[in-house]
């Protein structure tokens, strides 16, 4: 049952990223994941609780059929004005407005937090999809984490979420060749060539290749700019030496349980779309 309700939810934060696009493409394709998650939910509730229903039969038919069980949707009529919008879009080519799928975000998080406890006794905030992380040394490390968060333990935290964005980021090597950051160095002989004048030429191109670089993995995995940015910026440096001992330097004191969940969530997304590339 959790495996399927972990997918429900990724599937509605994956259906948020593209209502917050803001082009109508885009809020059709939100759409359709939306009603995704919907129809996931109710097959995962027919399964569990044995709700007989005919081979092939469809979102409407599903959700008739559990309701008539005794095991009630909440806001139904919009569960079925949404699977109205993913015809529309997904058989007919009708783009939404923007406006649309922001409705409709709202009407399946309605829907998915009153059912979830009601149905299986989860809370829809608690479901964490660390679990779908397959690489078990950053699962490990969020979850030490979201577990370091509950305990107010925050300046442990955001280390654990260092160490996790360090394999992350070792991991996008693969896509993207690593940047010795020693080219800089140059700067320092061609100063002394030149008598001692500042030349600071290697830096620059190591700062843009780094730029340029970091834009190219966010365009590749579409991920928020943002989130991108937390990660990089918002947390510790870690390092790891060879005999596998982690070395955390903070660069502030404090931070706040807000943004290590987000960076949490931030650092869950990129281990997903990595997990989904060939």
């Amino acid at each position: 049952m959790t495996p399927q309700l972990l997918l429900v939810k990724q599937l509605f934060l994956e259906a948020d990223n593209f209502v917050t696009r803001g082009d109508t493409v885009s809020a059709g394709l939100a759409i359709s994941l939306l009603q995704d998650a919907t129809e996931l939910y109710v097959w995962t509730l027919i399964k569990e609780r044995n709700v007989v229903v005919k081979d092939q039969s469809g979102f409407v038919a599903n959700l008739e059929a559990v309701n008539k069980a005794g095991h009630l949707m909440p806001f139904s009529a919009r569960l079925l004005e949404l699977n109205r919008a993913r015809v529309n879009f997904k058989h007919y080519g009708n783009l939404p407005a923007e406006t649309e799928a922001r409705k409709h975000r709202g009407y399946v998080e309605d829907c998915l937090r009153e059912a979830m406890p009601q149905h299986f006794g989860v809370n829809f905030d608690e479901l964490s999809l660390i679990d779908l992380v397959s690489n078990t040394s950053v699962r490990t490390h969020l979850s030490d984490a979201q577990e370091r968060i509950g305990a107010g333990d925050l300046q442990n935290a955001a280390s654990e979420l260092a160490k996790a964005r360090h394999i992350l980021l070792e991991e996008l090597r693969r896509f993207s060749p690593k940047i010795d950051r020693r080219l800089a160095d140059a700067d320092r002989i061609l100063s002394s060539l030149v008598g001692g004048r500042d030349v600071r030429v290697f830096e620059y191109l190591t700062t843009y290749l780094q730029q340029f670089q970091d834009s190219t993995l966010v365009a590749t995995l579409q991920l928020p700019p943002e989130d991108f940015a937390l990660i990089q910026g918002g947390l510790p440096y870690a390092n790891r030496s060879h005999a596998g001992i982690w070395h955390v330097t903070h660069t502030r004191s404090n931070y706040s349980e807000g943004e290590c969940r987000r960076a949490v969530s931030c650092l869950v997304n990129l281990s997903l779309r990595l997990q989904s590339r060939p």
